[in-house]
């Protein structure tokens, strides 16, 4: 017979309704026996995706910008391969974590036919926005919400399926984040860290039995707006039953999250030692980056989603006073010492996240990096806004992934591979393991 927490006196859910978790202290192995957060010994592998609108400084042997090499800068990826490489200068903040990262050289979105400065929109979906004609764009399903279909990502056993982080729309995304339905939907992202720190511990002043009574009440005008909708399809042209589509999709999915939030009604959320951020925080600054990145790490230590995108901002105005499609172009020394200066507060945000992820414990007391897979890049860069070998970092040993090199695949490898070799690694189903056009996942990595 299955062994339950609740056997020795303790269970996971309990313990974060009871005691609350305070962020940055370790959880405590003895009081969770490893049955009691989930059905496997390992610790559940937690998936994130991150990307930067319109990319790095790119490398002179891949894009070259001649002005960018008169400033000395070497670019975003190592010039070398393998173990040994010398870190470049924008990722100097990365050196005492290269044991747990890989650069990747080569990814490319080779379907995309869209607007390149909107590269971000296909990052996880590898889409070609006109493959119907009768549309003006298209997408498919981004590789987060394939993973959040899943139930080996939690299922029911999480608050939440997967979280959507962004910015305000800006160049490079169309909607500020970068998940997308089966439907090709985009999903809204909440860019707003007040409004994540209340979605995820955010106290309930209102009682259960109110608050279950507005969710009947959502569900009721649902199924009125389903019956408005139900003799209306024949009646429109294709453009506007497109459009229907949409917006049953979007009614399908509020469903969906209700019957969630009936189902965490009268469970407490996690408590957490750090304050309620501010409610406006410019989306293009250094606090604001730092701030989701403390709320995404709070997300995972807590178990409060496995799943996190996030739509990073695309320039911090506390580094430069230029918006970033000024950066990518070759103007002038003092622009592109900005850029330079951009990616290198970027990475050393990525490497502040990282070195909580190595700080934090999981249930079994490994380091929460051990049973984490992040990818950091960005869906087009250059001058030319090129969607060929795309800045591609892997970060994190979750489902056993070897780290610490860069490795180079041709450049007629899709960036769906990198997708696949993840979804693969945290165990998710990928039907005849194949995502958008992958070809199959990248050697040596698991």
């Amino acid at each position: 017979m299955r062994q339950t927490g609740e056997k020795q006196g303790w269970s996971r859910r309990g313990f974060l309704k009871g005691a609350g978790v305070a962020i940055g202290l370790p959880f405590f192995p003895s009081l969770f026996p490893s049955t009691a957060w989930a059905d496997g010994v390992k610790p559940p592998v937690r998936l994130m995706f991150m990307c930067v609108p319109l990319g790095f400084v790119p490398n002179k042997s891949l894009l070259n910008v001649p002005i960018f090499e008169a400033i000395g800068s070497k670019g975003w990826f190592p010039e070398e391969d393998g173990p040994q490489y010398k870190m470049p200068d924008v990722h100097t903040g990365l050196e005492p974590y290269r044991e747990h990262i890989s650069f990747l050289k080569g990814l490319s979105n080779h379907c995309y036919r869209g607007d390149a400065h909107f590269g971000d929109d296909v990052f996880l979906t590898g889409a070609n926005t006109f493959a119907d004609p009768s549309k003006a764009f298209t997408n498919t399903v981004s590789c987060d919400q394939v993973a959040a279909g899943s139930e080996i990502m939690g299922g029911q056993d999480v608050r939440y399926r997967s979280l959507a982080l962004g910015i305000r729309k800006e160049m490079g995304s169309r909607t500020g984040g970068l998940s997308w339905t089966d439907n090709g939907v985009p999903i809204s992202p909440l860019y707003s860290p007040a409004q994540v720190f209340d979605q995820l511990f955010g106290k309930e002043d209102v009682p259960a039995e109110i608050r279950l009574q507005r969710l009947q009440q959502k569900k009721s005008a649902l199924d009125v707006v389903l019956e408005q909708t139900r003799n209306l399809k024949g009646k429109l042209n294709a453009t506007d039953r497109d459009k229907l589509d949409e917006v049953l999709t979007a009614v399908r999915g509020v469903e969906t999250n209700i019957q969630r939030e009936e189902r965490w009604l009268n469970i407490e959320k996690p408590k957490v030692s750090f304050s309620r951020p501010e409610d406006e925080i410019a989306t293009n600054s250094i606090h604001h980056a730092e701030t989701m990145f403390d709320l995404a790490h709070a997300a995972f230590l807590t178990d409060s989603t496995r799943i996190i995108s996030y739509e990073m901002p695309s320039y911090f105005t506390e580094v430069t006073h230029y918006f970033k499609h000024q950066l990518n172009h070759d103007c002038n020394r003092e622009i592109a010492l900005d850029s330079v200066k951009v990616d290198r507060a970027m990475s050393d945000r990525v490497a502040s996240f990282i070195k909580r992820l190595c700080d934090s414990k999981d249930h079994d007391g490994q380091a929460l990096i051990q049973s984490t897979l992040a990818a950091y890049g960005s869906g087009a860069w250059g001058a030319s806004h090129s969607l060929r070998s795309l800045p591609c970092m892997l970060i994190g040993h979750g489902g056993g992934i070897k780290q610490g090199a860069t490795r180079t695949y041709p450049e007629s490898t899709p960036l769906a591979n990198l997708w696949l070799t993840m979804l693969t690694a945290a165990g998710v189903p990928v039907p005849g393991n194949k995502f958008a056009d992958s070809t199959g996942p990248l050697a040596e990595l698991i």
